[in-house]
């Protein structure tokens, strides 16, 4: 696995991608209830396992994320004490 570097807007991009797939399957249950499908079959096993290893990988990456944000502001506030002094 490769750490890559992700600026904000990469992350938009990464989230509006994953937004663009959840419209996608929205939009097929719109047609489903439409059409009146009521028994659309598909194989749902791998993509319900990316689903959940996405969702457990992003928890993992909010507390990385958080972890950061803490270490950015303890540097700021020694940095502001060391000048203060």
């Amino acid at each position: 696995m490769t750490l890559q570097p992700y600026s904000p807007e990469k992350l938009d991009q990464f989230a509006l991608r994953l937004l663009d797939l959840a419209a996608a399957m929205r939009n097929m249950a719109s047609t489903c209830r439409n059409q009146q499908i009521e028994n659309f079959t598909l194989h749902d096993k791998k993509a319900s396992e990316w689903c959940s290893n996405l969702e457990r990988w992003t928890h993992k990456v909010r507390a990385e994320l958080d972890m950061q944000i803490i270490d950015a502001r303890a540097a700021r506030r020694a940095k502001d004490i060391s000048h203060g002094t």
